[in-house]
């Protein structure tokens, strides 16, 4: 078990027996006192709506909690309930203490103030029931600090009623055991001002679910519809509690609170079961279904019993064989039992996932089984898609295509990362028929996805050789016009005037003329050899890269670094190294604004790295028509090629070649 998973079991095996404990305190309590049973708390109808609200409230609260620990609403539900069991607690307990002539109740007066004012917690975790759905989520940013006000004005409140020396409701000749009375006056103002902030913060709530609710659409818009109704009492039951309490009604107060959150847990409860809000419907399907799986196997580890002691009457029913051949019975029937149970459940709760599973299935034990069509007949929708991860960051279809995720889509999760997103229309089916179609058919994606991998690959290389076909095409075509445009027509030239020379016949004329095709014959070779060094210079061939970048160094007018290991590597590996290092130096000198690079070859681990940076201002763009054919001359040769930019500015370009 993780760290992360033992802290949140820590916090269930803390907060779950809390409202328990607490409801077992009160009974307790109003044991010990003269009367009936809960005479304190009114009639029996007040106490059987106490009890169902704590109860309805409690119970989300451990459903939510043990199913996704995460939802934060699931917490402010368990407070809620806690909150009830609290105020029923104190109150009792107050009650017992206070009259008590013994010393055997200790903190009575403390007990009164708690209970005094219990009932602002119940507006706090009403508050945060509401708003810590995903309602805040389609708000601006300032709604989001609506818990922490929340929060805030309950603390402030509760401590307010602890510090200010004012008799309790109900017991005038009591006051708080804290009470300080040179503050009370300002305590008595900021308690205030934070009630009626709390109570703003209540209303606020409901606003922010009906805009939410408003805002939404499809499935989130019937994952709300439930928990707005149970919601919208809130206001008016808000609104008659204050009425109540400041016309001295305390007892009466406390009543339409418990109505509105008996009414929001009921909500939550139908949103919960019918439109997976909060997505604990798995969990209640597979606890009926293991439910109905232990009745099976208890019944029929009964019947084998019955049946053989009624058969054979020597056999005593506490007879080891007996006992071992009902156990193997019970055994025998329980994973069929489950299967049953589990089918009878889906089918009954929610036929359309039931269908879909079995259609997926069904269709994963036929052979040659296309996947996404069998998604795409399943959910009832033709524009499902299957997108995988792809190394680059990217998403690939089944086909090997790069594309751009849509809106809506389903994660399929395995070992702890997502293996590939299901994508499909909400307005054609549920993100939750999605999920358990995905979860089943999750192996054969798996293999979809392998086969993705392989024909994005083959689609880089059909794409690479291209862009290499391409780029040897243009730089043919370069060369030749350089040949034609340049030393050609300096040949041309010596051409004519070695002829016209030789008719002139003068002495002169003709040394003239022979000086002057020297000189042009000197350019030309100048210009064949430049035009030689950019597609692979001498030093390359003869020392290979450390002496090719050297030269390359001496002739650049920046200043250089130059560490390059002394070995020589397989032609085709140094001819590609050199072209990284040419074509990175030339964009630095037209575009860095620097006048420092630093040039790196080393070898190990069995690869060849090529290292070049430059302190420029970086934004290099590594899809431009160089970077690009240089990636493309690198990845056929096995390695990688990483263009981006340093920190705090400059370029870094870095090769890899499988080299031994």
């Amino acid at each position: 078990m993780t760290v992360g998973a033992n802290r949140w079991f820590a916090a269930r095996a803390v907060t779950w027996p809390l409202t328990p404990a607490l409801t077992a305190g009160t009974v307790w309590a109003d044991q010990r006192q003269p009367g009936p049973l809960f005479a304190g708390a009114g009639d029996a109808a007040e106490v059987f709506v106490f009890l169902v609200g704590l109860t309805a409230c409690w119970g989300v609260g451990v459903i939510l909690t043990g199913r996704v620990v995460h939802q934060p609403a699931g917490w402010a539900f368990l407070g809620l309930g806690t909150a009830f069991a609290w105020a029923s607690f104190t109150e009792e307990y107050a009650i017992l203490a206070l009259g008590s002539s013994s010393t055997d109740y200790p903190l009575a007066e403390l007990a009164a103030t708690f209970a005094d004012s219990s009932w602002l917690w119940w507006f706090v975790f009403i508050a945060l029931c509401l708003q810590l759905t995903a309602a805040l989520a389609t708000l601006p940013s300032r709604w989001r600090l609506l818990p922490l006000v929340t929060l805030g004005a309950g603390l402030v409140s509760q401590a307010g009623s602890l510090l200010r020396s004012v008799p309790l409701e109900g017991e005038p000749e009591l006051n708080s055991p804290w009470a300080v009375d040179s503050i009370s006056p300002m305590i008595e103002v900021l308690t205030a001002v934070a009630v009626f902030l709390l109570g703003f913060c209540v209303l606020a709530s409901v606003w922010v679910l009906v805009v939410a609710f408003r805002r939404s659409r499809g499935e989130s818009r019937q994952q709300l519809l439930w928990l707005v109704a149970g919601a919208t009492p809130i206001a008016p039951c808000v609104v008659a509690s204050f009425a109540l309490s400041f016309a001295g009604k305390d007892a009466a107060a406390a009543l339409p609170l418990t109505l509105a959150v008996i009414a929001l847990a009921l909500g939550a409860g139908f949103s919960v079961m019918r439109y997976r809000l909060y997505d604990v419907e798995r969990v209640v399907s597979e606890s009926v279904s293991y439910a109905l799986a232990s009745g099976a196997v208890i019944g029929a580890f009964g019947l084998v019993v019955l049946v053989i002691t009624r058969s054979i009457p020597t056999v005593s029913s506490t007879s080891r064989w007996l006992t071992s051949v009902a156990t193997l019975a019970g055994v025998a029937i329980a994973r069929p039992a489950y299967v049953w149970a589990r089918n009878a459940v889906d089918r009954r709760f929610n036929r359309r996932r039931f269908d879909a599973v079995h259609m997926v299935r069904t269709g994963l034990r036929q052979s040659n089984t296309d996947i996404e069509a069998l998604l795409r007949t399943a959910l009832g929708d033709p524009s499902v898609q299957v997108l995988f991860p792809a190394a680059s960051g990217s998403w690939v279809t089944s086909g090997g295509q790069v594309t751009t995720p849509g809106g809506h889509g389903v994660d399929v999760v395995r070992e702890g990362r997502v293996s590939a997103r299901v994508e499909f229309d909400p307005q054609r089916t549920e993100s939750g028929v999605v999920s358990a179609v995905s979860h089943e058919a999750a192996a054969e994606i798996d293999n979809l996805g392998l086969r993705a991998e392989l024909a994005r690959q083959v689609e880089e290389v059909t794409e690479s050789r291209a862009r290499l076909a391409g780029a040897h095409l243009e730089e043919r075509q370069r060369i030749e016009r350089d040949l034609h445009d340049g030393a050609q027509q300096r040949i041309l030239a010596i051409a004519l005037q070695l002829q016209s020379a030789r008719v002139n016949g003068a002495d002169d004329a003709l040394r003239e003329e022979v000086d002057r095709a020297i000189a042009h014959l000197g350019l030309t070779v100048q210009e064949l050899r430049d035009l030689a060094g950019g597609l692979q210079p001498a030093a390359l061939a003869g020392g290979g890269l450390r002496a090719a970048i050297e030269d390359l160094a001496s002739r650049i007018p920046l200043h250089l670094e130059v560490d390059v290991i002394d070995r020589r590597f397989p032609p085709t590996i140094e001819s590609a190294a050199w072209f990284v290092v040419a074509e990175a130096v030339a964009n630095a000198v037209k575009h860095a604004r620097t006048d420092e690079l630093t040039i790196g070859v080393t070898h190990d681990g069995g690869r060849l790295a090529v290292i070049v940076t430059d302190g420029g201002i970086g934004g290099a763009d590594p899809r431009a028509r160089g970077l690009q054919g240089l990636a493309d001359r690198v990845s056929a040769l096995g390695g990688t090629l990483t263009v981006r930019e340093q920190s705090p500015h400059g370029t870094h370009v870095e090769a890899r070649f499988p080299c031994a």
